[in-house]
Order: C-alpha cells, then structure tokens, then sequence
C-alpha cells in the first residue's frame, strides 16, 4: 500500500484501538455493577436505535465519500446538499422509532433510554457525514482524535453516574454529550482547516443523483443493520432482558475486535474507488494485501479466544455471565468472516456493484432472519450465535464471488496466505492450551503471541523486509 494509505490507517486505527479499550473496560465496568438484566435493557436501547440510525444515512455517506474523493472541488455542493437532507430525515426518523418502541409494548424504563438513545443518534448521523467529507480529502487525523476524545468523555460520564447511584437513562446520556460535542468539533475542523461551511442547501439536481446512486448503499446499509441487531430485538421479545444481557457480553468481546478492518476500509475505500478508474493492478494489489493482513490478524484472535473464553467470561464479568461463554466461542469462529466481509463489501461498493452487495445483503438477511425464527425459540442465544456465524460465512464467500471479478486478483495468493495463517495460528492455539492449563489464561496470552509470531516468520506469513517498512512509514 502506499504510504498515504498506511499513514491514515495507523492515525484512525490508533484512535479505533483506543476507542474499543476504552469502550470494553467502560461496558465491562457496568456489566459488573448492574447485573445482567439491566445490561439486557440497557444492550437493547442502543441496539434498537442503532437499526434507526441507517435510515437517517440512507446510503448517502457512502456516496459523499465516494464522490467526493473523486471530484474534490465538488465536496462543498456535495455536503450541502446531504446536510439538508439529513436534517429533514433525522426529524421523521426520530418520530418514527418513538412511535415503533411504543407499539411494541416495551415498559417504561425501556421506552425512555430509547428515546434519549435516539437524539444520540441522530448526532451520530451528523458528525459521520462531517467526517465523511474531511476522510474524502485524505486526512484521518481529526476524525482519529474526536474517537478517542468522546470514547474518552463518555467513559468518565459514564462512570460518574453509575458510582453516583443515578437510574439507567444516564448511562445512555453518557453518549448523547459527547456526540452533540462531536458535531461541534467536526463542524469546526471541517470550516477552519478545508474551507468547508455547514450549510445545508437543497441541491435538485445533486440530490436525485446521490439519491439514485445511494439506493443500492440504503437498502445494504438497512438489511445489515437489521442482520446485525435483529437477534438482539427478538432475544429481548422471546427470551427476556437476561437472555440479551447474556448474548449481549458474547457480542461485546466480538464487536470490540471490529475496529480492525473498520480503520482498514476508512483508509483503502477511497482508494478502491480511485483505482478502479486508473489502475486495476494496484486495486487488486491493495485487496490482496487487505485479505491478508486481516487474516494475520483475525485467525490468532478467533482461535485464542475460543480457547479461554471461558476463563476470559468468568475473571472479567463474574458467575452471572457463565451463559455467555458458548455463544462467545461460536461468534468467535464467525469473527474471521467478519472480518474479510469488510474489504469484500467494500471493494463492490467502490467499483460501481453496489447494486450487487445489496443483493447479496439482502439474500443473507433473509437466511439469518429465518435462522434467527428458527433457532432461538429453542436455543435461545446460543441459536443466535449460530445464526450469525452461519450469515457472516455466507456474506463473505458470496460477496467474494463476485468481487473477484473486479480486478485481477491473485486466488493462489490468497490461498497460500490462508494456508500459512491457518498453520501457524493451530501451532499457537496448542500453546495456549498447554500454557492455560497450568498457568494463568494471561500467561497462555502472552505465550501464545510469542510462539505466533515466530511462526509468522518461520512459515514466511512476513519477512523482515516487510517489518522494516512498516516500521519506516510509522516513524514518519
């Protein structure tokens, strides 16, 4: 990758490391403090609004990125444009998960951390499209230091009111500060350092053309956001708010390990997309190299993890989240396709396929909805986790079909990484279980990462050549 691309995963993927530490001591605290029946409500309230949070977007940031990066002398118009129409659908969207969580019959406690967790929301929405702009430009730095800022805040917030004895909803305010102060930051980032007003403007014909092009991104942006969130709405619906706080720790250790190809993507989508015009040699390098290193990543992760769950579940979140373990073990084999998922989808959505990935989004939402009918009336969260395993293996192994496609890619290359990877990550899962069976579960951690890397460089997964670059491109 060039170094432009390595410079700004290294500034947003220190910001998302920070963030997901933060974030997981944050959840781990009141998972502690609270019990798991209100980490079940408190889980739901955020999980419900985030299903919301895609129709205020509807594509649209995608598209802003995306064009944006390709004609940057139109990024104001652009922006104007998408700001008025975020504003008048924040408004609707708003109203409408108000009336949904009403009709739904939830009690009201639950009603009101929805409804505060909704205007976070729509705050979130905002500073996105802010950032979408300043990320189309080429800089990740301002967006990287905002993420450790609020994640920060919120932390400190957050901690405050829960020691302070305060009900539930303060914990959901915790979020809705740093958010609204998120907006302001960017705002001000966006107009002092790139001339870039916050202006909305009703632009017809700007309007209409993101529109058209952004209706593949909506409806891929609403069928993920349901696949995602959907098992923890019917988990609440069918098996109560101990069955989400249960699910919702498993889902937690998984997610937090999301900012990895999340930085990843927010560095190489612009470049997919400029490639695709004018090099596609260099786009298919750029997405070997993606599938690759995330690979190196995932498949340690993945595997260490399944190993001491069970060790991990009862040190950090005490007894009343032994359920928690099984489904963190089968989400955990679900990680590794997660995770290619994102330079899959992302590579069809910078070459003009986008139509293509709501396709394939759509097909597997239906898959997982089905599975989700099925499995958790009888399994309950560890039907859950199945369901969702079983949609991210389909989501990538699809999504890479058609992907493939798009430029010259090298299958012998991904293969022969796959292989050595896998090769290397079982010598350390034997590691860890010796070391975890008569040590610590944090010895077997340390333990495993020794025998793992020196298996990378024994099964040439990366040679020194490679380490003297990265470590050059950090230093400057």
């Amino acid at each position: 990758m060039s170094q432009s691309i390595a410079k700004n995963t290294a500034f947003i993927t220190a910001a998302f490391i920070g963030q997901k530490v933060i974030s997981f001591v944050y959840f781990t605290l009141i998972a502690r403090q609270i019990g798991a029946t209100n980490t079940g409500k408190y889980f739901f309230a955020l999980s419900f609004t985030t299903i919301f949070v895609v129709f205020i977007d509807l594509g649209l940031n995608q598209v802003l990125i995306r064009e944006s990066a390709r004609f940057k002398e139109k990024a104001q118009n652009y922006f104007s444009t998408i700001l008025w129409a975020k504003i008048i659908l924040a408004f609707l969207i708003y109203v409408v998960a108000l009336i949904t969580i009403n009709l739904l019959g939830y009690p009201e406690e639950i009603r009101h951390l929805v409804y505060l967790s909704a205007i976070t929301m729509v705050f979130d929405s905002l500073h996105l499209s802010i950032y979408g702009v300043i990320r189309a430009i080429g800089s990740l730095k301002y967006e990287a230091f905002s993420i450790l800022a609020s994640q920060f805040l919120t932390l400190i917030l957050g901690l405050t009111f829960l020691y302070s004895g305060l009900p539930l909803i303060f914990l959901i305010l915790a979020f809705t500060i740093p958010s609204f102060l998120n907006v302001c930051y960017a705002s001000i980032i966006l107009s002092s350092k790139y001339q870039i007003r916050l202006h909305p403007h009703f632009n017809k014909e700007i309007l209409i053309m993101f529109l058209k092009i952004a209706a593949p991104f909506a409806l891929a942006a609403i069928f993920a956001r349901l696949y995602s969130y959907f098992d923890s709405v019917l988990l609440s619906k069918i098996a109560g708010d101990k069955a989400v706080g249960w699910y919702s720790i498993a889902y937690k250790i998984t997610f937090a390990f999301q900012f990895i190809p999340m930085a990843l993507i927010a560095a190489v989508y612009p470049r997919f997309s400029e490639y695709f015009i004018n090099n596609k040699e260099r786009l298919a390098y750029v997405f070997e190299r993606s599938l690759k290193y995330l690979l190196i990543i995932v498949l340690p992760i993945s595997l260490g993890i399944g190993i001491l769950a069970k060790d991990i579940v009862l040190s950090i979140y005490s007894i009343d989240f032994l359920h928690s373990i099984l489904p963190l073990q089968i989400l955990m084999a679900g990680l590794v396709f997660s995770f290619l998922s994102f330079p899959v989808g992302a590579l069809l959505n910078a070459c003009n396929k986008q139509s293509t990935q709501t396709i394939i989004v759509f097909a597997v939402l239906i898959i997982n909805i089905v599975l989700n009918l099925i499995l958790i009336p009888h399994y309950t969260i560890i039907g859950a986790a199945v369901s969702a395993t079983v949609g991210n293996a389909l989501l990538t192994l699809i999504g890479y079909f058609f992907a493939r496609r798009l430029a010259p890619v090298s299958h012998w290359f991904i293969g022969k990484s796959l292989l050595q990877t896998l090769l290397a990550s079982a010598i350390m899962g034997l590691a860890v279980w010796q070391i975890n069976f008569h040590w610590h579960y944090l010895m077997a951690i340390v333990g495993g990462g020794v025998v793992y890397s020196v298996c990378l460089f024994l099964f040439q997964v990366i040679n020194k050549e490679q380490i003297k670059e990265a470590v050059l491109i950090l230093k400057k």
